[in-house]
């Protein structure tokens, strides 16, 4: 049972008792009053406690046309789809709860967005009955995201675990040097990016925990003259020029390191996506409150219906080529949260076939850092 089950257990218990003691059972409830009209509950002492939960509570006092809401619970009498559909189906399961007893369900409302509540219900003694109305919204939403999470992670980590296997197995049966040296640099290669798939996630959960002691004013040109000087190894590979484009003295204040690995990130992806002989920008433009980075590529683009969901955990626009190019799908979640812990912005514009642009909005003005606690609870 949860705190909120316990706690409003006892609140509604005490209540139902003090209102069955003075007889003032029938209420009528309006969604625009306080808490409830001509409320005797009001005169109770735990009323303030009852309204103070962050669940909504129902009391159903002996039938279920007569009904005791707290503020959440009457807030949910509203016109709206979603508080219509909420509270129809609270006053059905109290209505079969007198009939059957105590019930449970889910309800999906859907939206946009979609909304996800769980409503219990449990007689009570001398004949009434209670419901209590949770807005689950949120944990199946991290229920949803962790689940993914670790389906993709296992898949990632499978493809290289796999292939280093079945290059172990020929190796043991061949007797040719130079096959057995062709399969060990094979072996090596998926070795190096099963790595990158751990280093990776350990820099994501760092940098989602939030927490940093090396916040100092840092110099955006410097960030990215190191982020570029970076990705000119693979640039040099790929056949692109990078051309940076900064304006002198654009101060942000942060973390050196998150951002340099940010911005890595981006100017990386813009190099693998794009084709030989094409050129990736990288430009910084400052007005009074913040300073804007942009990294434009003239690669193959992404589809509108990509673009919401590149930042996520594993995404990749194109798996055959992220594949060959040696991705892990974690560079821009990594971007996103980086930018999020600097109180900044990151917005992409694009079209398939024309390349895209990432913009990187950074304010000037030196931001808190955030707490563990705040950043714990969307962490993953």
């Amino acid at each position: 049972m949860s705190v909120g089950w316990f706690v409003a257990g006892i609140a509604v218990a005490s209540i139902v008792a003090y209102l069955i003691s003075r007889k003032k059972l029938a209420v009528t409830v309006q969604a625009t009053a306080p808490a409830v009209l001509n409320d005797p509950l009001s005169a109770h002492p735990l009323a303030s406690a009852m309204d103070a939960l962050p669940i909504g509570v129902v009391v159903a006092v002996a039938s279920a046309e007569h009904l005791v809401r707290n503020t959440i619970a009457s807030a949910m009498t509203g016109v709206r789809h979603v508080d219509v559909l909420v509270d129809q189906a609270v006053e059905a399961l109290l209505t079969e709860t007198f009939i059957s007893g105590n019930q449970e369900r889910a309800l999906e409302v859907a939206g946009p967005p979609t909304r996800h509540f769980s409503i219990r219900t449990e007689l009570l003694a001398g004949g009434d009955a209670v419901a209590v109305i949770e807005d689950v919204t949120q944990k199946v939403l991290i229920d949803t995201v962790r689940t993914d999470f670790v389906a993709n992670l296992s898949h990632e980590l499978k493809t290289p675990i796999g292939g280093i296997a079945a290059l172990g197995d020929t190796m043991t049966n061949e007797t040719d040097p130079l096959v057995i040296q062709q399969l060990a640099e094979r072996i090596v290669k998926e070795s190096f990016r099963m790595s990158g798939i751990v280093d990776d996630l350990l820099s994501l959960s760092r940098i989602e925990f939030g927490k940093s002691d090396d916040w100092q004013p840092v110099e955006v040109g410097s960030v990215l003259r190191e982020a570029a000087g970076q990705c000119q190894h693979l640039a040099q590979r790929h056949h692109v020029e990078i051309k940076l484009e900064l304006e002198n003295g654009a101060m942000v204040f942060g973390d050196r390191s998150q951002l340099v690995s940010a911005l890595s990130n981006l100017i990386e992806n813009a190099v693998k996506y794009s084709e030989p002989g094409k050129l990736v920008r990288v430009e910084t433009k400052e007005d009074v409150e913040t300073v804007m980075i942009s990294v434009s590529d003239q690669g193959i683009g992404i589809a509108p219906a990509d673009q919401e969901r590149i930042f996520e955990r594993f995404f990749r626009v194109d798996r055959a080529r992220s594949r060959s190019t040696g991705g892990t799908g974690l560079g821009l979640s990594i971007v996103r949260h980086v930018v999020d812990n600097h109180g900044g912005k990151i917005s992409v514009q694009s079209e398939e076939g024309t390349g895209a642009t990432f913009t990187v909005t950074l304010p000037t003005t030196p931001q808190e850092i955030q707490t563990n606690e705040e950043h714990h609870e969307h962490a993953v």
